[in-house]
């Protein structure tokens, strides 16, 4: 488990991730935790969709798509819905149980790198889950300030940057909100490079906290800094997910310590 050192002087940066990289992360979930209904907002070239071999929803303003998502038969999908949409309007006007005919298993948040955005995808798909079921963030451990600008035309901090074409935006701020204001998830950070995936389980379907405060969580998460968002949060490694038992770790109940089972536990 390492930890983020915050750098006193100049803009925030922190070492790159050194884990799996986040597809190579995504594809392990797939197959460790097997799900009977995927989600996923963000496609574009299909990069993502393309791991799953279950029914599947996929969500995005303007498809790209490059591969075969489906990935053919026998083991590929039985159903893959594709809808062109925001997932704003999508969930205005779908519900993924109606669709699924059963909750979601597995959700893969990739969508528009704000926290606004990212916030209310999470707000708008847990309903549709179990209490087990996953909901996975990208982009939500950027390593410095040039990764993390809200807006992707700044270029002012490009030069010193360790990723100069790299955009996580402020999604991170979604992260820090679901950590202080939702206590009751398990929320757990790994260092998959470049920015990160965040496992988010422990939900509740009925849980309407987020919707209730949103503008102010919203208002709370605008002042918080990267270097703040750092400030003791632990990040775990991507090789605490090569077996099924560290999978099963990350919905024990809530006073099972994952950090003791992981040290405790040969992850090479």
């Amino acid at each position: 488990m390492t930890t983020a050192p915050t750098i006193p002087d100049g803009p925030f940066s922190r070492p790159r991730h050194e884990g799996a990289g986040y597809l190579k992360l995504l594809r392990r979930l797939h197959a460790l935790q097997r799900p009977r209904t995927y989600l996923e907002i963000g496609t574009a070239a299909g990069k993502t969709l393309a791991i799953a071999r279950c029914p599947s929803i996929a969500i995005d303003p303007r498809f790209r798509l490059d591969r075969d998502v489906l990935q053919g038969k026998p083991g590929g999908k039985p159903a893959c819905h594709l809808f062109e949409m925001t997932s704003d309007a999508f969930f205005a006007a779908q519900k993924p149980t109606a669709l699924f005919g059963g909750p979601v298993d597995l959700a893969f948040i990739d969508g528009m790198h704000r926290f606004e955005f990212a916030l209310r995808d999470f707000m708008n798909i847990e309903p549709h889950c179990r209490p087990d079921s996953l909901i996975v963030l990208h982009d939500c451990l950027p390593v410095d300030e040039h990764m993390a600008r809200r807006d992707p035309r700044d270029r002012s901090r490009a030069a010193d940057a360790q990723y100069p074409n790299a955009w996580a935006g402020d999604t991170w701020k979604a992260l820090w909100i679901l950590q202080r204001y939702r206590p009751d998830l398990r929320i757990f950070a790994f260092d998959a490079p470049p920015s990160g995936l965040v496992v988010v389980t422990c939900l509740d379907p009925a849980s309407t906290l987020l919707k209730q405060r949103y503008e102010e969580v919203v208002g709370a998460a605008s002042a918080i800094d990267l270097a703040s968002f750092y400030a003791g949060l632990a990040i775990l490694p991507t090789a605490a997910l090569r077996r099924p038992s560290w999978l099963s770790s990350l919905i024990r109940p809530r006073g099972f310590d994952l950090s003791a089972h992981l040290a405790a536990t040969s992850v090479g």
